[in-house]
């Protein structure tokens, strides 16, 4: 049957004949129907299979190549070969990387260093001229056989339910015994269905280079020569360094930090993202953390769940008020590199476990408890990202209705505390803004997005959910329903594109009183009061209070202020209301006081651009929009907001800290007096954009960099008259960084072509061996001696640096804060990871004294992330002897990692070969 006033007619999502044939052949049926469902099954099953046996393989391999290198490093240590002068050992850890850092005794000058890669194993370390390799090659090999060195290590059960255990090195365990202990243990310490999830952000780290360029540092030479994006660049080195091994050791430093504070919140995009807790804590995600704030007075502490690896996408708050869904989307393909790279010795197995854990960088669902922040059950299994997730209203929440981001939008339902998927069904063709289940009729779901509403009627016994597409009459029917909540006798309530609120009958799926063009440009959040009145939110950014019986208007609307952005949520809690915005803010107050209402989270829509510190407890933030703010953050306020019509591309404060100077996307940059708040100077220095813009530390002396390329430096004198000190032109590339001198005498600049330049402050060329010495005031070049080999490890996927004299803090692209000790001299330097983005960062604070503020406060960036390299070949992956995998045994492999993730697998360094 078709109805041709609707958008389509009921239909059951099963294979079925036809109603008149039905009764002739139902016992056909019955049996057909059974073999299908078996067939489906066993092809599943023997999917399972041959994933496991990748899964072996991989295990194998990685097996086989963690004893080799273990024999590697004994074989080093027991070697009594001799070492070049200014030198007195070998390395006593060397990381298993994908490039080349040797050392030669012999001076050379930066024109004579080698600028193409050696074709050898990247593993190998050249000494006296001689790869080490070549006496490992003569040793007797050890079979590759458990030994008294490897222990196996229990850690519970992956995500698919199988028990998951790690072959671990002795010499890698920092508690042997204790290993060993659990090692041997029985298999029923593996069943814990508990996960607790510490924040995860002291990981202390060793680096993975991803540079598959060789090149060659000689002792007592000047520069110190890098490869970023297979460009050569050579480094100043300062006195007292020439003779640095970078292939030794570099101890990670000696710090702890927590996350104390976020300071964003996604709403833009996304659907029911706040809940309410009777604690008074309202729960809502930004990036990968979930927040619990306090907002019951002035408190507005925050307690964050770090369980999730990537951008969290959707929440859903349990019946009983403690337990939370969350969603995460998939960050794990053969184009995103994960986060985790090659670690330090494991410590226990506790950060094991934690380290498993970051590795599950799929897609999935994870239910929490929000009082210990403790993960209870993790769902797998699906397609691209989790675009919303519900919890059953009728059964005391036993059941959890899941949609996917993938193309056919599968609707799952799921028996959450057994980790079983009792049905799915195809939910719709095009993009699903958000499920929810009936709270009084029991197993009913509805679902709307974009040019789709229906309803689902769930069948626990078979797992079979029924559709029933709803229809909407008349002649101007909207394209889109945007917004759903439920009446308090069961009706459904529905906004839409057309600005028009319906009421609909959710046993007939008709509308039973529509209220047309309330809200001009569309109806984007919905919300029954507990006073039992409709709350309404349109794109004109009116929240409306109605009669739910005659959808009358019961008051006079109130309308929210530009920069908030309109309403996409309106959550009630306790007597006040919390609304999420489309500018990602968060407001908190009621409707009898509209004017008191406060922010709670300020956001922007687009991304922020910059980050820097104004003395001792302040920040400045810019961002795409347009929005300069300057935030206490001590007391979580912003004492100075200005909205600009074009986008801030970089800023910069003064030694004073009373100006700031902004670059803007148009050309045009101007000064401001931040006690004043008014602009003294701007200027349009053309149609480029604004790449980089810097103050001295001393004086009124300031540079700008445009994108044509030029640079020009500025003095502002004491009659505030504009003076210009030099102008350089013919750069190579534009100018991303400048930095200049503490004595404001010369300044460096680094392109976006990875060049390192440098000039006096009359604009003239310097050599580097001239400024080598010379102290820098900032650190905004990120390939600067300090952080040269953390660019040249990472083949240039440092976004940000930020250091003082012990400490650098280097952001990284796959969304990483790595603190490390300043200045870093090894390729394999220990770091602390920060983990609390969900993808690059741009700009962070400058790092503060050690011991001050062991807190750090941070804010979140949802920006690009770059994509990776690609090889064909890989070394040391097949068989005991160390031999390459072919292609079809890397594509494998890769395929194995890509559906899989690497959950509870052990993941093998492999290494490129040129």
């Amino acid at each position: 049957m078709s109805i041709s006033n609707g958008w389509s007619s009921s239909s059951i999502i099963s294979d079925v004949l036809p109603e008149e044939e039905f009764e002739e052949v139902e016992e056909d049926e019955l049996i057909l129907s059974e073999n299908d469902r078996l067939r489906s099954r066993v092809e599943e099953l023997e999917k399972i299979v041959v994933a496991q046996r990748n899964e072996i393989v991989l295990l194998q391999s990685s097996t086989v190549e963690i004893l080799r290198r273990l024999q590697n490093l004994e074989v080093q240590e027991k070697s009594k070969s001799p070492v070049s002068s200014g030198y007195n050992s070998l390395p006593r850890r060397i990381s298993g990387s994908k490039s080349t850092y040797s050392v030669s005794p012999s001076s050379q000058h930066p024109s004579s260093l080698p600028r193409q890669s050696h074709s050898q194993n990247s593993k190998s370390i050249y000494i006296n001229g001689k790869s080490s390799t070549e006496d490992v090659a003569q040793m007797p090999r050890r079979s590759p056989t458990r030994g008294s060195d490897m222990v196996n290590v229990s850690v519970g059960k992956s995500a698919r339910g199988s028990p998951m255990r790690k072959w671990v090195s002795t010499h890698d365990m920092k508690d042997t015994e204790r290993f060993r202990r659990l090692s041997t243990s029985s298999e029923a310490s593996t069943s814990a269905t508990t996960i607790t999830m510490n924040p995860i952000v002291n990981s202390v780290r060793r680096l993975s280079t991803r540079n598959n360029k060789a090149c060659q540092f000689s002792t007592g030479n000047d520069y110190l020569p890098i490869f970023i994006s297979g460009k050569s660049v050579h480094v100043p080195v300062p006195t007292g360094y020439e003779n640095i091994d970078p292939t030794a050791d570099q101890d990670p430093p000696g710090v702890k930090a927590t996350l104390k504070h976020v300071y964003s919140y996604r709403g833009k995009d996304v659907r029911s993202n706040i809940e309410a807790l009777p604690t008074g804590e309202l729960v809502f995600f930004s990036a990968n953390m979930v927040i619990l704030m306090n907002i019951v007075g002035d408190d507005r502490s925050q307690r964050i769940y770090h369980g999730h690896t990537c951008d969290v996408k959707c929440i859903a708050l349990h019946p009983n008020k403690i337990l939370v869904a969350s969603g995460q989307s998939s960050c794990h393909s053969s184009e995103k590199a994960l986060k985790t790279e090659h670690t330090s010795p494991v410590e226990s197995p506790e950060e094991l476990v934690k380290q498993l854990e970051m590795e599950h960088t799929e897609a999935h669902v994870r239910i929490w408890d929000t009082v210990k922040l403790t993960t209870l059950m993790i769902l797998t299994g699906f397609e691209k990202g989790i675009c919303h997730v519900a919890f059953s209203r009728t059964d005391s929440g036993s059941s959890l209705a899941v949609v996917d981001d993938s193309l056919k939008h599968t609707l799952s339902v799921w028996n959450w505390q057994k980790g079983k998927r009792c049905g799915e069904v195809k939910a719709a063709n095009d993009l699903v803004f958000e499920c929810k289940w009936h709270p009084t009729i029991r197993n009913l779901i509805v679902v709307y997005g974009k040019g789709h509403f229906s309803f689902f009627n769930y069948d626990p016994a078979t797992g079979v959910l029924v559709k029933t597409v709803a229809t909407f009459e008349g002649r101007d029917k909207p394209k889109t329903v945007l917004s759903l909540c439920f009446g308090a006798d069961g009706q459904v309530v529905t906004g839409d594109s057309n600005g028009t609120i319906s009421i609909w009958d959710p046993r007939t799926c008709k509308t039973i009183k529509q209220a047309h063009s309330v809200h001009p440009g569309g109806v984007y959040s919905l919300a029954l009061a507990k006073s039992g009145k409709l709350l309404s939110g349109g794109k004109d950014r009116m929240i409306s209070e109605w009669d739910v019986n005659d959808l009358v208007r019961s008051r006079r609307p109130i309308e929210l202020p530009d920069e908030k952005g309109f309403p996409r949520v309106i959550l009630q809690s306790g007597t006040d209301l919390v609304i999420g915005t489309s500018s990602n803010t968060l407001l908190h107050g009621n409707l009898d006081n509209p004017a008191n209402l406060a922010s709670l989270i300020e956001g922007d829509p687009g991304d922020l651009t910059s980050l820097l510190t104004c003395g001792d407890a302040k920040l400045i933030t810019t961002s795409q929009c347009g929005t300069v703010r300057i935030w206490n953050h001590l007391e979580k306020k912003i004492e100075f907001s200005k909205k600009f019509m074009d986008s801030v591309e970089c800023v910069d404060v003064d030694a004073t800290h009373t100006h700031i100077i902004l670059g803007f996307a148009g050309g045009l940059w101007n000064v401001i007096n931040i006690p004043k708040q008014q602009t003294i100077e701007e200027k349009k220095e053309g149609t480029a954009a604004i790449t980089a813009v810097k103050f001295t530390p001393v004086g009124g002396t300031f540079a700008v960099a445009t994108k044509e390329p030029s640079l020009t430096v500025y003095r502002i004198d004491a009659s505030k008259n504009l003076l210009v000190i030099s102008r350089i032109h013919h750069l190579p590339s534009p100018l991303i960084a400048i930095d200049f001198s503490t004595d404001a005498q010369y300044l460096r600049a680094q392109s976006t072509g990875a060049h390192l330049l440098f000039w006096s402050k009359n604009g003239e060329i310097c050599d580097g061996s001239t400024v080598r010495d010379v102290k820098w005031a900032s650190s905004r070049v990120k390939i600067g001696f300090e952080t040269a080999l953390v660019a040249h490890s990472s083949n240039g996927q440092v976004s940000t640096v930020s250091q003082n004299d012990e400490l650098v803090a280097v952001g990284m692209e796959n969304g990483t804060i790595r603190v490390y000790s300043s200045p870093v001299t090894s390729v394999t330097a220990g770091f602390v990871e920060l983990l609390g983005h969900g993808k690059l960062v741009k700009k962070h604070k400058e790092v503060e004294n050690p011991g001050a503020h062991h807190a750090r406060d941070t804010m979140n960036y949802q920006p690009y992330q770059r994509l990776g390299n690609d090889s064909r070949s890989f070394a040391g992956g097949s068989g005991s002897s160390g031999q390459e995998l072919t292609v079809k045994e890397f594509e494998t492999i890769r395929e194995t990692i890509r559906r899989h993730g690497t959950y509870g697998l052990a993941r093998p360094p492999y290494s490129y070969i040129q």
